[in-house]
């Protein structure tokens, strides 16, 4: 799975307005269908630099909040092209980041649209938490409701779903800044953070983490907590010069050794 899949939710491709030759069932087997086509324009419309009127899909009990989940995307977009200009990575957002945004009302639908793109790969079970992705330029997600009803560390966020779009646009961003080669965004706590840190996510009830419970998360080879990784990223990004030199770093092998020397100077 590409790096920056760091899902958390979305509905049942049936519901939506969208042409689909085939889609997955609940219980994973492939059923035919043929929807019909959307009646709102799918074409992308610039708004302001950086930020463009994306196609919007809902399932149809969202349809009476389209405005709203518009409003969330350029939002986002709005939010993630500030943050990249504060870095100096400003035209790095110029062309659109994402061609699609496709919004579910349950998880069930969410699941079985990632396993739409990944057939063999994806996980009978998928964490409840996952909630979000973008694949192949289609940003999917699951309602804001669903969201803070599966993820508990959003509940108290402010402005929750905007940044969860954020997050998943700045997962673009670093693929961009790394000239398409994820193997240059680092350890999994680092792109992950840096998604984190783009969105402004989680800046409430930091943990406070001792050197070896930072070094513990450093090292460790499965997910862990968003929050964590919030805390690890910046506290490494206190020892460098920019962030730009941060990311640089990160994709370099011997990234892991710098930090220790870093660590012992610090």
């Amino acid at each position: 799975m590409q790096k920056y899949l760091n899902v958390l939710l979305f509905l049942m491709l049936s519901n939506f307005g969208i042409p689909i030759v085939s889609t997955i069932a609940a219980d994973g087997t492939k059923a035919s269908l043929t929807l019909k086509r959307s009646a709102h324009p799918t074409s992308m419309k610039l708004i302001e630099p950086g930020v463009f009127d994306v196609p919007l899909v809902l399932s149809k009990s969202l349809e009476p909040r389209r405005s709203e989940f518009r409003q969330n995307v350029i939002d986002a977009q709005k939010k993630l092209r500030a943050f990249a200009k504060s870095n100096a990575w400003e035209q790095l957002t110029d062309k659109p980041l994402i061609k699609r945004v496709e919004v579910y009302d349950t998880k069930d639908g969410w699941d079985n649209r990632l396993r739409q793109f990944y057939p063999k790969e994806a996980p009978k079970v998928i964490p409840k938490t996952f909630s979000a992705a973008i694949e192949k330029d289609i940003f999917f997600a699951v309602s804001p409701d669903v969201y803070l009803k599966n993820y508990p560390d959003g509940k108290d966020e402010p402005r929750a779903f905007e940044k969860l779009i954020t997050h998943e646009l700045a997962h673009r961003l670093h693929v961009r800044i790394c000239k398409g080669d994820e193997s240059k965004m680092g350890p999994i706590w680092f792109w992950e953070g840096f998604a984190v840190y783009a969105a402004d996510q989680l800046n409430y009830n930091r943990p406070n983490l001792s050197e070896r419970e930072i070094w513990n998360i450093v090292d460790a080879k499965e997910r862990g907590s968003y929050r964590k990784y919030n805390v690890v990223f910046r506290h490494f990004l206190k020892k460098t010069d920019s962030l730009s030199d941060y990311v640089s770093r990160a994709g370099k092998p011997d990234f892991m050794q710098w930090l220790k020397k870093e660590s012992k100077e610090g």
